[in-house]
């Protein structure tokens, strides 16, 4: 009965399916209001407000994993940075670079990200699973975020989601203006 059953519910389904020709066209499906999201427009204005605030960056040094944010950055645009919730608008890989390259690749990717107005990008290092001690071009990435010259244009650093690196790779979201003054906070 179950098998027969199956077959019967499978032919029922089946009923209104046409077969399309193997002309290879590519064949693409209507997107709806649900794949938008939609906020209200408080949403956007704290959203607005926070990401230009003028804040500290708090440092969390995890195991494998790292994270910093700028002092009162409201919990959720942090959250959703772990989460990669952002689009990721640009990829810097430094693997196999020395630091002092790393270094000037690593500046030269956040100024021209800047000048093109772009919010989250990423920064590939590597988890440093081949170093004798500890990981390099990934302690030395968040050391450059925290120079000055770098650190007025963040808002916030993570280690990235594993289909996006992982703790071999660390999202990076920026402001559109700068900040002034700043102190960090570093938690150990």
């Amino acid at each position: 009965m179950g098998e027969e059953f199956d077959d019967q519910a499978f032919f029922e389904a089946m009923k209104d399916v046409v077969r399309l020709k193997d002309d290879k066209r590519i064949v693409r499906r209507e997107r709806g209001d649900k794949h938008n999201v939609i906020i209200s427009q408080s949403e956007k204005n704290i959203m607005d407000a926070v990401l230009d605030e003028k804040y500290h960056i708090e440092v969390s040094n995890l195991p494998e994993y790292i994270e910093g944010q700028i002092v009162g950055l409201h919990p959720v645009i942090m959250e959703k940075l772990r989460n990669g919730e952002f689009s990721i608008q640009k990829t810097l890989d430094l693997h196999g670079f020395s630091v002092e390259e790393g270094k000037r690749l690593f500046e030269e990717f956040i100024k021209s990200s800047v000048k093109e107005g772009l919010r989250c990008v990423r920064t590939i290092h590597g988890r440093g699973l081949k170093s004798k001690e500890e990981p390099v071009l990934k302690s030395h990435l968040k050391k450059w975020i925290l120079k000055a010259m770098n650190r007025k244009w963040v808002i916030a650093f993570a280690s990235c989601k594993m289909c996006d690196g992982g703790p071999g790779a660390t999202y990076i979201l920026l402001r559109k203006k700068p900040e002034k003054k700043k102190r960090i906070k570093i938690i150990a």
